[in-house]
């Protein structure tokens, strides 16, 4: 059957359209399992099994001997370069809470201008072995560990309040 060539441009107008909510719903379905794949699979996790790298390439496992926040970040992202600031001022003032600062696929010496030498409970560290043993669906993200290596909370991307927050309200300082 053919079209009539007068027809032929409408019915393309009308394949494109089709196509173009296929392709958008399709994302939207496949990001929220993504997520939900992350999520199961930090279940299956405890902060000791995940193993992260220091500026010399020596590996590193974070033992939770106090609340933990890891975020992982990277240098070609703003949003990352915002959270990972904003972080820092909350660390300044809850210094009690363990930050785990993972760079993920980026350059240890871009990663490096962004150190805390000297900061107590702070630790920089390359995180992209972490970061895709986990399939983290995106930079930022945070996970915030207990003590007992228990997953308190989890933030993919940005928020108006990083989830960090919520432990400066629900935690005293000990």
């Amino acid at each position: 059957m053919r079209i009539d060539p007068k027809f032929f441009n409408h019915f393309m107008v009308v394949v494109a359209v089709f196509c173009i909510i296929a392709i958008i719903f399709a994302s939207f379905l496949y990001i929220g399992k993504q997520e939900q794949r992350f999520l199961n699979r930090l279940d299956q996790r405890s902060l000791n099994e995940l193993v992260f790298t220091n500026d010399r390439g020596d590996t590193l496992q974070i033992v939770p001997e106090r609340t933990v926040v890891i975020l992982f970040w990277s240098t070609w992202s703003e949003r990352s370069l915002d959270m990972l600031e904003d972080l820092y001022r909350w660390h300044d003032e809850y210094p009690q809470f363990k930050v785990v600062s993972a760079y993920v696929k980026d350059a240890a010496e871009f990663a490096s201008v962004h150190d805390r030498p000297g900061a107590d409970h702070f630790t920089l560290v390359n995180g992209t072995g972490a970061y895709q043993e986990l399939r983290v669906p995106g930079v930022p993200s945070v996970i915030v560990f207990s003590a007992e290596s228990d997953v308190l909370h989890t933030q993919v991307g940005t928020k108006e309040q990083p989830v960090w927050h919520e432990l400066s309200s629900r935690y005293t300082l000990h």
